[in-house]
């Protein structure tokens, strides 16, 4: 796909120790404050637009993972001089259109076809074993899975091996369907942040879509995982 001009540049950016200090730091290791980075892209616009004044300059955030008390964005600049706005991912551009259909392999090695989720709501999360909001995500999603039981299709898909999974399920509890090796699938939808939460309707169609469960303070000023409130209303009304 060709365009004019589309620039990305990936930035992982740093929230400090400090809960109330944030800093951003690029791929060549600057570390920047949150005035330092409106600065870098007020610098972009301006060289951007000197080339052509209709020139969009605009972030996205990728991804979000929490280490300790420090949250870790992944995110890029896109530069488009022809003024367009940058194109969401395909995940996104399906929004209330059908998952597309794919042949997925489980866990045990039995396949798993997208339209046998039809029928009844579906959660699909998707994840890595060394993505930590996806795992501090877990125990509110394994609430989900048991208030709701077999009403709803509770689906885990990652793009890693059978063998990795099997592993990291030695050690923690996960309990939805497990999906593996979903690599050309991860792609398919051009998924790059993790997790990522997507609520299907009965018909398989894509309702609700979610960078993941977000994280609160807590009372010693910290971060944690918050409660799976906004999933549990998406899926209370895709029930109705």
């Amino acid at each position: 796909m060709k365009k004019l001009t589309l620039l990305l540049f990936t930035v992982l950016t740093t929230i400090s120790i400090n809960a109330q200090s944030t800093y951003y730091r690029n791929h060549k290791g600057d570390v920047l404050t949150e005035k330092e980075l409106e600065e870098v892209e007020q610098k972009m616009v301006e060289k951007a637009q000197k080339i052509n004044e209709k020139a969009v300059v605009e972030i996205e955030i990728n991804n979000t993972s929490v280490s300790k008390d420090s949250i870790i964005h992944d995110f890029g600049f896109h530069v488009n001089l022809t003024g367009t706005s940058m194109t969401k991912s395909r995940l996104h551009s399906l929004k209330n259109k059908k998952l597309p259909y794919a042949s997925l392999v489980g866990l045990s090695g039995d396949r798993l076809y997208t339209t046998e989720l039809e029928g009844k709501p579906t959660l699909v999360n998707f994840w890595f074993t060394k993505c930590k909001p996806c795992i501090d995500e877990m125990p509110e999603l394994n609430k989900l899975k048991k208030e709701y039981g077999d009403r709803i299709n509770f689906v885990a898909i990652t793009y890693e091996s059978k063998e990795k999974v099997e592993a990291f399920l030695q050690k923690r509890d996960f309990n939805f369907i497990q999906v593996v090796d979903a690599q050309s699938y991860v792609d398919t939808l051009e998924i790059q942040a993790f997790p990522k939460n997507i609520l299907l309707d009965k018909n398989g169609a894509i309702s609700y879509i979610e960078n993941g469960i977000p994280y609160i303070r807590d009372e010693n000023g910290g971060m944690k995982i918050g409660e799976a409130t906004e999933l549990k209303n998406k899926l209370e009304t895709l029930l109705k």
